[in-house]
């Protein structure tokens, strides 16, 4: 089996899922309860919404940090991918062992992009 015979079988695969999910949208636009459900939530969002901010505002300095935590995160993340990615290339042994003796190891995938 070739490569472009399974990207062939892959796009029309999802083809058909999306043109399934689109019928399936449709038919939920013309569902006048759903309509009425979807407001409710709508108008419930909003509201959740507002008593988070508000909830935000007066907890302002843990807010910065939690996001100062998250660039942090999503940084360490990057630098143990490079550095993983680097050993594996040099052939050298690529595993963690956590604080529970629990044994990580690497876990590469493949993917496409056009060109």
């Amino acid at each position: 089996m070739k490569l472009e015979e399974i990207y062939t079988r892959l796009t029309n695969s999802q083809k058909e899922i999306r043109d399934i999910r689109k019928m399936f949208k449709d038919e939920l636009l013309h569902s006048s309860r759903y309509q009425e459900i979807q407001e409710e939530m709508k108008a419930l969002r909003d509201e959740r919404k507002m008593i988070e901010n508000e909830i935000k505002a007066n907890s302002q300095g843990d807010m910065d940090k939690m996001e100062d935590l998250k660039l942090e995160i999503e940084t360490d993340k990057e630098l143990l991918s490079d550095m993983a990615l680097n050993m594996y290339v040099s052939k050298e042994n690529v595993e963690i062992v956590d604080e529970y003796d629990n044994r990580w190891v690497p876990f590469f995938s493949v993917k496409f992009k056009k060109e």
